[in-house]
């Protein structure tokens, strides 16, 4: 076969490119030819019908290397084809770039493109086609265009979504793109996965890889939990033998963690990628920013607002007010809640408007741009403030300030409260913003409460200081109920749901401003 034939065979023929030309390292760093695996073939086929593919997966199933071939042998074989990949660490970035030079390192001399650029993390080919690699937190795609785009890992970027949407801004409209991660939490990639987007979605099981089989089994005995995992996931003998000994041996014995990296179905990957600080799931994925209110204030009624402020940047937190009303007969339930990105000199207009709406108490998180409200609060001598007490041991006294100041002493106090208030008490959540939060709070490495990576946690926080409110809600309720007296046998039911009392049996000296009928029956 003349040269011409093999290199026009090449150009058609990705299968045949790859086995005869592309190197690969294998696992036990062998240089060998690259024989695509069930699932490097599966991406590579979906090529061929969507442009725009969105890839969920188990580990080292070699998806990244299948996608890198690919877009190698587009630049390689079609000019100015110019491939963008960008990776979530620098760490990746080096591993990434590594596959695509070694791709073109092998090639033999009638395949090896002329370079006029050959440097860090970058090759860019005579026929003007080029691959770059880089980070998902730098800028260096910024500028470009790109006809092929790779994004590595794109669950753990950090501001994932506005990453995202940059990069999409230099693709061509015919552009080629895969978005290929492992699961991380039920964060921004949840939703993208969950969506109708427009990209295919493709999930790659652990079972697609055929190095994840065990002949033999290691292990006489199986516990009721591994019998129905392989019943379930319809497992044949060396699949189940393989999976026996990964979870006992690698894996720590810890379903989590096999599922963690192994998830043989979309919803293992997702739910099982942290530790859920919550125990249920809300069906949301979206929230809009801005005011809203679910229940008007009502009459006899008390209610609570936590204030979490933000600076304002974008793609920095959110300022988040949350509102509850005290049910004393009821639940207590979420009435109202603000969420944006917006200076504080705004914000604490915003915050003003609502205590005053509803006559709540303040709790407002007095760590750095939060003080700019509790002062604002304090200077137009708004009454209803949450303090916070501590023993002063220089001054042996106990010290009172306004506010609820965040640490690593404190957070537990909230979060803890925050639990034990929507899964033990029944706290009524209405809020979509505080239930997108919610599906996304997990405990770290570290065993601490905290967002998935690209999420927030800003609404969660203004409820669980909300909720520290109530201890300190007595001279609000007072105030409330010596405001005004029932008038009529409607609001003395009002009144009472309000107050868990029966007004027969009220302190006469309560409304003792004014003279009110005592009998239900005078209002017949």
């Amino acid at each position: 076969m003349s040269v011409q034939e093999e290199v026009r065979l090449c150009r058609n023929d990705f299968d045949y490119f790859c086995k005869k030309y592309l190197k690969i390292v294998t696992k036990d760093a062998k240089l060998r030819p690259l024989v695509l695996n069930a699932a490097q073939r599966e991406i590579n086929d979906n090529f061929d019908t969507n442009k725009h593919q969105m890839l969920l997966k188990a580990r080292q199933l070699g998806s990244t290397t299948g996608i890198a071939a690919r877009f190698f042998w587009d630049a390689l074989f079609n000019p100015h084809t110019s491939v963008a990949v960008v990776a979530h660490t620098d760490e990746a970035v080096k591993r990434i770039f590594d596959i695509y030079r070694r791709f073109y390192d092998n090639l033999p001399s009638f395949l090896k493109l002329e370079t006029v650029r050959a440097r860090e993390n970058e090759l860019r080919f005579v026929t003007g086609s080029g691959i770059k690699v880089g980070s998902a937190s730098t800028q260096s795609f910024r500028g470009g265009t790109y006809q092929r785009i790779h994004a590595s890992e794109y669950a753990f970027w950090n501001n994932m979504e506005m990453a995202i949407a940059s990069l999409f801004q230099t693709a061509t409209d015919d552009a080629i793109i895969a978005l290929e991660s492992t699961a991380n939490g039920m964060n921004e990639a949840y939703d993208l996965w969950t969506k109708d987007n427009g990209f295919l979605k493709t999930f790659l099981s652990w079972k697609m890889d055929e190095g994840y089989r065990l002949n033999k089994p290691a292990f006489k005995d199986y516990t009721e939990d591994e019998v129905e995992y392989s019943h379930n996931h319809e497992l044949d003998a060396v699949q189940f033998n393989w999976m026996v000994n990964t979870l006992r041996t690698k894996c720590g014995n810890n379903w989590n963690i096999f599922n963690q990296e192994y998830p043989a179905t979309p919803e293992d990957a997702f739910v099982t990628s942290g530790a859920r600080f919550f125990p249920n799931n809300y069906n949301v994925t979206d929230f809009s920013e801005g005011y809203q209110e679910f229940k008007a204030p009502r009459k006899f009624n008390t209610y609570v607002m936590g204030v979490d402020t933000a600076s304002g940047s974008p793609g920095g937190d959110y300022s988040a007010v949350m509102v509850i009303r005290l049910g004393k007969i009821d639940k207590h339930e979420m009435v109202a809640s603000y969420y944006d990105r917006i200076p504080p000199s705004v914000f604490k207009k915003e915050v003003e408007r609502i205590c005053k709406r509803y006559n709540a108490l303040a709790v407002v998180e007095s760590n750095s741009y939060g003080l700019a409200v509790v002062e604002h609060l304090q200077a137009i001598g708004y009454p209803y403030l949450y303090r916070s007490t501590s023993f002063d041991n220089v001054a042996s006294k106990i010290q009172s300030k306004l506010g609820f100041y965040t640490s690593s002493k404190t957070r537990p106090m909230l979060v803890n409260r925050l639990y034990d208030y929507v899964v033990n008490k029944g706290l009524n959540v209405s809020c979509s913003r505080f239930q997108y939060e919610a599906n996304r709070l997990e405990y770290n490495g570290r065993g601490k409460v905290q967002a998935s990576p690209g999420s927030h946690d800003d609404m969660c926080i203004a409820t669980a200081l909300a909720l520290m409110g109530i201890d300190q809600v007595d001279q609000v309720t007072e105030d409330v109920t010596r405001a005004d007296k029932p008038s009529n046998i409607k609001e003395i039911i009002q009144w009472e749901l309000a107050t868990g009392r029966l007004w027969s049996q009220h302190d006469p000296d309560e409304f003792k401003d004014n003279v009110i009928k005592t009998s239900v029956s005078d209002f017949l």
